[in-house]
């Protein structure tokens, strides 16, 4: 009868105080040996003492396991919500969605937790729980070291990109300050020119670059010059043929296209006659040299090209028409371009007779020839600062091709003459463009080879 009410119960423990009597025991046990000495359910039994215990609450959970786990699930929470911040910039949406529901997770690990612990406070529990397994304290600490490690890699990421950043700064960086070295040397150069004495400052900025640079310039704005005058020539009804060979009435030309070359040296060596004289004076009335002082001369020389070369020829022309400059490009015009000339070319014009052979805003070639003579003004007074003074030559017609004073003008006949199997040399035709002589190095005349002995 007790057994089974023990069974109905679940208790857990029964104990038996009996009577200290060696009689009843003997009884009692030889009633267990024979099995047909069971007593009948009905019969009592008398002499015993029963004691039932009910069954012991629940083990609560252990409060240091439940700290454990609530500052893991805390960590995990904090991992998790340092990805979704990560996931923001730039933004990626599934990172984003894995991150909040990992966050919500550790959340709700947490909460769980809580509840748990408030489940051990003095009393009944409120609610029935059941013991914390152990299972759960070694999933939060590996859920935790995974979140570790994940935020380990978050920050790494971040740490490389900021390198990578840092890196393209640290370039911009260099490159800003190689720029700055070269402006420094730069400026380094300008101020030990500066503070050269006034004749070293003139010999480092006098180079033969230079010159040739200015040259070349000059030669730009005098084929300008020749394009516009052919053209008026070929509007007026010129033969370019017949005009070429007035000039120059014995040279064969290699193509009848060639003969606009001669037009060109007839403005070019128009244009520097008198380039030797320091005034830029051809009708031998020029100032006497020895009456200049070399340094005076190369001082006053360098500036009128420094002030010259920042002023508009054009409103030189308008506003001074007393200066030098203006009596030098009066005198140049009428030579090139006198009353016949102009009146041919203008016959169609409605420019009155007066006007003609003298230069004026109203003609065709005035602006043309207003750059082409501020360029080869300059080049004459650079050409005074240098110490020696640089010589101005050209080579007679007839005269054997030499390469070492001379270029030709056209390439390409040049090197059919090289490669022609004459055992002579070309012979020149006339002068295109005069060459230089800058102290000892020698600019090449640009000069037009005669055909007379080639056929192509």
């Amino acid at each position: 009868m007790l057994q089974k009410f023990a069974l109905a119960v679940k208790t857990k423990t029964i104990e038996f105080f009996a009577e200290e009597d060696e009689e009843e025991e003997e009884e009692r046990a030889v009633g267990v040996d024979d099995p047909d000495a069971c007593p009948a359910p009905e019969e009592v039994i008398t002499g015993q003492r029963v004691v039932v215990l009910r069954p012991d609450p629940a083990p609560r959970p252990d409060p240091e396991t439940l700290t454990a786990a609530a500052l893991a699930a805390l960590s995990s929470f904090q991992a998790a919500y340092l990805h979704l911040q990560t996931a923001h910039s730039p933004f990626l949406s599934d990172a984003v969605l894995s991150a909040d529901r990992a966050a919500v997770s550790h959340l709700r690990r947490l909460s769980e937790v809580k509840r748990l612990y408030l489940s051990t406070g003095p009393g009944p529990s409120p609610v029935p729980t059941s013991a914390l397994p152990l299972s759960f304290l070694l999933e939060a600490q590996v859920q935790d070291n995974q979140d570790l490690l994940r935020t380990f890699e978050a920050l790494v990421d971040r740490l490389q990109s900021d390198i990578d950043r840092k890196d393209a700064e640290a370039a911009a960086l260099e490159k800003a300050l190689a720029d700055l070295d070269g402006s420094g040397v730069r400026l380094a150069h300008r101020l030990e020119r500066a503070c050269m004495p006034a004749e070293e400052r003139v010999e480092s900025l006098l180079t033969i670059g230079v010159f040739d640079s200015v040259l070349r310039d000059t030669c730009r704005v005098t084929h300008r010059f020749a394009r516009v005058l052919i053209d008026l020539m070929n509007l007026s009804g010129w033969n370019l043929g017949v005009a070429a060979n007035c000039i120059y009435p014995d040279v064969n030309f290699t193509k009848p296209g060639h003969c606009r070359y001669a037009i060109l040296s007839y403005i070019c060596l128009g244009m520097f006659g008198g380039f030797d004289s320091y005034d830029f004076c051809d009708d031998g009335d020029g100032v006497d040299m020895d009456e200049i002082d070399v340094s005076i001369r190369r001082t006053d020389s360098l500036q009128q090209f420094i002030e010259h070369s920042a002023l508009d020829p054009l409103e030189l022309m308008r506003d001074f028409p007393s200066s030098d400059f203006v009596k030098f490009c009066k005198k140049k015009y009428a030579k090139l371009i006198h009353p016949g000339i102009e009146s041919s070319l203008l016959r169609n014009s409605a420019i009155g007779e007066s006007l003609l052979g003298s230069l004026t805003p109203s003609s065709p070639l005035y602006e043309s020839f207003a750059s082409m003579a501020s360029s080869i003004w300059m080049l004459h007074k650079l050409a005074w600062a240098y110490n020696p003074v640089v010589k101005i030559f050209q080579v007679a017609p007839g005269t054997e091709f030499s390469m070492v004073f001379m270029e030709t003008i056209v390439p390409k006949v040049d090197k059919l003459h090289m490669d022609s199997g004459s055992s002579s040399r070309p012979k020149v035709g006339f002068t295109v463009v005069p060459g230089f002589h800058v102290g000892k190095t020698v600019i090449q005349s640009r000069v037009y080879l005669d055909d007379s002995e080639q056929t192509l």
